[in-house]
């Protein structure tokens, strides 16, 4: 995987450089987890997990390799827990789209809008999840998968709870999953061509009304 200078670990973050004093028993050992997993993001998303090495994690979180590895007891193990990280907070941010008080139409925006806001937000975390440097392990397979499936369940619930047949509520959360995760990469990786609202709008359109939405621009006898 490529480094970026983009990608950086999101600024919200507790820095490595963060003083542990006053901290005892199970406090400290959680800050120090927190200042490990958070150099390990700046690592792995700078070297790739093959490219990352415990050492440069170690310096990073000023942490020692000792006490890194009484955390994790593998460099797969720390991605890992890196990685489920990000894919909580992409399904956290579906979640709380599709649970709005709102009418159905603007959900649906807000869920397009959680995978835009995704790879916005945190670009370390966006190249974890979407550019992972382990695709053919099977762990990391599975957690990816498991996120995935996940966010289109959210959608396809609410589908159903709107009326709509359990095999459609699925396909059609699936498209809207897979049109939203494609959108969202291509407008980052184009630079952000426009601003993040009308992208949005572009993709909760084409979600809501299908291709139907565009056939106007098209014109008859043009094909899409």
């Amino acid at each position: 995987m490529r480094s970026d200078p983009r990608h950086t670990v999101s600024p919200d973050a507790e820095g490595p450089t963060a003083s542990p004093y006053g901290l005892r028993g199970p406090a400290a050992r959680a800050h120090r987890r927190r200042l490990m997993v958070v150099a390990a993001q700046a690592v792995f998303v700078a070297h790739g997990y093959h490219g990352a090495r415990m050492d440069e994690i170690s310096a990073r979180s000023g942490i020692s390799k000792p006490v890194l590895y009484d955390h994790f007891a593998s460099k797969l193990d720390l991605y890992l827990v890196v990685l489920q990280l990000n894919l909580d907070r992409m399904v956290d941010g579906v979640r709380a789209a599709v649970a709005a008080d709102t009418e159905p139409r603007n959900r649906v925006r807000r869920a397009v809008r959680a995978y835009f806001d995704f790879v916005d937000h945190d670009l370390g975390g966006y190249v974890l999840v979407f550019e992972s440097p382990v695709p053919s392990e099977p762990c990391v397979e599975w957690r990816v998968r498991n996120a995935m499936r996940d966010c289109a369940a959210l959608v396809s619930a609410e589908l159903r709870a709107a009326g709509v047949g359990a095999t459609e509520a699925d396909m059609h959360a699936w498209g809207l999953v897979g049109i939203s995760r494609l959108a969202a990469r291509h407008w980052l990786e184009a630079g952000r061509p426009i601003p993040k609202s009308d992208a949005v709008d572009t993709a909760s359109a084409l979600c809501w009304n299908g291709l139907s939405t565009v056939q106007g621009h098209c014109g008859p006898g043009h094909p899409m």
